[in-house]
């Protein structure tokens, strides 16, 4: 959901409403701008199958989703994910290991570093391995 105000009054896309004032029906990703009326009704998501309110939900590519599974699904298309492990609470030694055996399904690990400006937080670097086969052929 994102509140970006409209110079002009918009319409709701779903039932048709106009606003009162521009910048009162919030936007909800992949659907428009909806009334409160529509966007407090409750949707399915296509993934988990929960029950949600229009307003926490999206439509991304064609499936509407609660906002755990958008990110899920905006996840998969990302090249790179960054993984960030904290020295205070597990030793060095099995952060290197955890980022080597733990990734993310489909990535490869590609560092394993400091933190920028920090003394006790490592960070695991992986990037989509058909992209990365796709460097190093």
């Amino acid at each position: 959901m994102q509140h970006l105000t409209s110079k002009t009054p918009a319409k709701c896309a779903i039932c048709g409403d106009t606003e009162s004032s521009p910048g009162t029906f919030p936007m909800v990703i992949g659907v428009g701008r909806v009334c409160m009326n529509c966007g407090m009704a409750k949707v399915r998501c296509e993934a988990c199958g929960s029950d949600v309110k229009r307003l926490t939900s999206s439509k991304f590519q064609g499936r509407i989703l609660c906002l755990n599974d958008h990110m899920k699904e905006v996840e998969k298309y990302k090249q790179h994910i960054l993984k960030t492990f904290d020295e205070e609470l597990e030793p060095a030694s099995l952060i290197f290991d955890k980022a080597r055996k733990e990734g993310p399904e489909g990535y490869t690990l590609l560092a394993v570093r400091r933190a920028r400006n920090s003394t006790h937080v490592w960070e695991a670097e992986y990037e989509k391995t058909e992209i990365f086969l796709m460097r190093c052929s």
